[in-house]
């Protein structure tokens, strides 16, 4: 008879979900940015980077106390506002990517299936699609510029254009690589032709629809601070630009803290919300 196996071998013998599900959690994800955070402090502390180059920690820190709870009525340049206003900031720019990325969403999960499962509608977009989709968000600027004017219109295009092609492809491609046999299986189980979309391509396309929305969710973001560049007065992509015209460094780091944070929040939001239908790809 074998020896049992040991904790640590059955771990590993173990489904890839069930190991993820097992792994301890929290705290390890806190070890890289406290360790960027202690190296960053350690070489200002030195002097080998100016400050104006390179704030420090404390700095950094003190102008985040000001963003969100600070009292000063004094503006940026623009007619912006830093200190007390981070709470307003924080929700234009997350109200301007919740809108323009659910537009996304919605045209984008029904175009990549339509691409994944229709050969003639392949034939006839997917090269539009993979022409459009390599154009940088900032050479959509001045299109988003005549077609919208200056402010929210702009702002929340370009998000949309940012966030609606990794779904789009992601979706498309999930679509396109379901295995055959699936199909085939459920024909013999007695599924209709016209169901063997809702039963067995959209469901087997979920996760790769859930990498699309992460990767566009991840996309809008690094589109916002674009967007905030047409004339809007709110939003911390506004903020950290009028906070460069007046070289405040510190306030710019606030500003990609407060991207990071939000974009972290949205994706564990999105992934805690289709856990359930994607829960049998990690086993």
């Amino acid at each position: 008879m074998q020896p049992d196996a040991s904790a640590s071998q059955q771990r590993l013998l173990a489904p890839s979900g069930a190991r993820a599900r097992s792994a301890p959690r929290g705290w390890l994800g806190l070890i890289p940015p406290l360790a960027i955070v202690a190296v960053w402090a350690a070489v200002t502390a030195t002097g080998i980077i100016s400050p104006r180059v390179l704030p420090t920690p404390a700095a950094v820190a003190t102008a985040a106390a000001d963003f969100l709870f600070g009292t000063s009525t004094t503006t940026l340049p623009g007619v912006v506002r830093f200190e007390g206003a981070g709470p307003f900031h924080i929700a234009a720019s997350l109200r301007r990517l919740l809108v323009a990325f659910s537009l996304a969403a919605a045209v984008g999960v029904p175009l990549g299936l339509a691409l994944g499962l229709s050969r003639r509608v392949a034939l006839l977009l997917d090269p539009l699609v993979q022409g459009l989709r390599p154009i940088p968000i900032y050479a959509w600027l001045p299109l988003a510029f005549a077609w919208f004017g200056l402010g929210e219109g702009s702002a929340r295009f370009l998000i949309f254009i940012g966030a609606l092609f990794p779904i789009v492809v992601a979706t498309g491609d999930g679509a396109a690589r379901v295995p055959r046999a699936w199909v085939e299986t459920a024909v013999m189980l007695g599924t209709r032709r016209s169901d063997l979309a809702r039963r067995v391509y959209v469901p087997a396309t979920l996760p790769s629809i859930v990498t699309g929305l992460r990767l566009g969710l991840t996309l809008g973001w690094m589109s916002v601070i674009v967007g905030e560049l047409t004339g809007t007065r709110r939003g911390i992509g506004a903020m950290m630009f009028a906070a460069r015209e007046v070289g405040r460094l510190d306030r710019v780091i606030v500003g990609m803290a407060c991207f990071a944070l939000l974009g972290l929040g949205t994706d564990l939001l999105v992934r805690r919300l289709t856990q359930r239908f994607t829960r049998w790809a990690l086993t």
